[in-house]
């Protein structure tokens, strides 16, 4: 068996001259590749086969290291083809006697692969996150379901451990939903829903929490704010709301329970449940009191 020639490997190989760069071999890969013309190899340059970022990265790093050390094994360049593409490309580059001898295979189908890795692990993420949205949102009105809720208030609780601010809840019930439901229907009653959860997000700040707590209840936690802007925040909810109309008649109202996360509950594990069971109670009274208002827990008589 005769050894095999250089024209027998599909790589790149090919000889370019120290001085002048201009290219002095190549074999019938680097021919297909180019399109070299044996008549005219001597027009070639080292430059006019690599992209011009290449040639940056081959004066300023594969040539200094070559003439340093004698080779440079490994390096990414780019290479341009006859049809001038650019094609990815991972170069082995070695010195002897003035002469620079390149082997050369083209990383096309290894760049695809990389591509088609990329967009895989981006889907995956892209799903993922989907799928924890899916999690911790309401699917018909697109604020955080109330275990969200509860995953994001125990991150709150745990600043405050370290950093106390004031923090008030507020549990927000639609007065005579089921009325509406009866009435004007389901889907009434599902754009009503849906109407307040869009008034009350563009009423919040980001530091807020809103969740659907369940029904047509809503559960809003305000992060730094004192039982006194809480009652003036709760105004501004209350003539927002009274903006809505469900029928030509009719505009909704809702009445809202108000309590407080107090200093001495932050280490109990049940700190949330006791806040909104405070919150509860002064809701019922908002309700019993003639609906369409706010009562705060710590302010109600509970004789």
């Amino acid at each position: 068996m005769n050894p095999p020639t250089p024209d027998a490997f599909s790589t790149i190989l090919m000889v370019t001259d120290l001085e002048s760069n201009r290219l002095e071999y190549y074999n019938s890969y680097a021919a297909e590749i180019f399109g070299i013309d044996v008549n005219t190899i001597s027009e070639n340059s080292l430059f006019d086969l690599i992209s011009k970022a290449s040639v940056i990265f081959f004066e300023s790093y594969i040539l200094p290291t070559i003439i340093q050390s004698g080779s440079c094994q490994e390096v990414q360049i780019s290479v341009v083809s006859n049809a001038r593409e650019k094609l990815p490309a991972v170069a082995n580059v070695k010195l002897f006697e003035s002469k620079i001898y390149w082997s050369i295979y083209l990383a096309v189908a290894r760049d695809k692969l990389y591509q088609e890795l990329l967009l895989a692990r981006e889907s995956l993420e892209n799903k993922t996150e989907e799928l924890t949205l899916l999690t911790r949102v309401d699917p018909l009105t697109n604020l955080l379901n109330r275990r969200a809720l509860k995953d994001d208030v125990l991150k709150m609780i745990n600043q405050l451990q370290r950093h106390f601010l004031p923090v008030t809840l507020l549990l927000i019930d639609i007065d005579y939903f089921k009325q509406i439901n009866d009435m004007f229907g389901h889907d009434r009653g599902d754009e009503v829903l849906i109407r307040l959860s869009s008034a009350l997000k563009h009423l919040i700040r980001a530091t807020d929490l809103l969740a659907r707590w369940g029904g047509e209840e809503f559960l809003l936690v305000l992060y730094n704010t004192d039982l006194s802007n809480a009652r003036e925040f709760c105004k501004r909810i209350h003539c927002e709301v009274s903006k809505i109309e469900f029928d030509d008649k009719e505009r909704l109202t809702i009445s809202i329970g108000v309590a407080t996360v107090k200093t001495e509950n932050l280490t109990c594990s049940d700190v949330l449940e006791k806040c909104v069971r405070e919150a509860d109670v002064a809701l019922y009274r908002a309700k019993n009191d003639g609906r369409n208002q706010t009562q705060v827990f710590d302010e109600i008589n509970l004789d």
